[in-house]
Parts: structure tokens; sequence; C-alpha cells
């Protein structure tokens, strides 16, 4: 009775392992979608920056920045 006893306990165990670990990749696959869809934003932000701009293609970061606070804090 007692290594039917340890297989038990040593199933539950592992059950419980696999529990944690689906969890966790459950938890990957999330922050994973979350990653993708906030670069998706960057990404579209960016190109109604290149639309907006006519020559936001040839700028530097400083001056699109620049442009942009001065639209957008008047």
């Amino acid at each position: 009775m007692d290594a039917i006893e340890q297989q038990l306990a040593e199933i539950e165990q592992l059950k419980a392992k696999q529990a944690l670990h689906r969890q966790q990749l459950a938890e990957n696959r999330q922050r994973a979608l979350e990653k993708k869809n906030y670069t998706k934003r960057l990404v579209d932000i960016g190109k109604m920056v290149l639309e907006i701009l006519p020559d936001a293609s040839s700028m530097s970061e400083v001056e699109i920045r620049e442009i942009l606070e001065k639209i957008l804090n008047k």
C-alpha cells in the first residue's frame, strides 16, 4: 500500500506542477499578445505622423517631437 500511496502522491505533485506551468504559459501568451498590440499601436501612430507631416521621413525624432508639442500644446 505504501508504494501505491507514494505513486499517488507523486502523481498529485506532477498534476499541481503541470497546472502551474499551464497557468504560466497562459500568462506568457497574454503578455505576448499585449506587447504585440502595443507595438501595432505604435506603428499605426508612426504611420499617421508620416502621413500628416509632409517631411517627417527626413526629420529627426527631436524635430518631429517639437512640431507635435507645438501643435498639441496650443
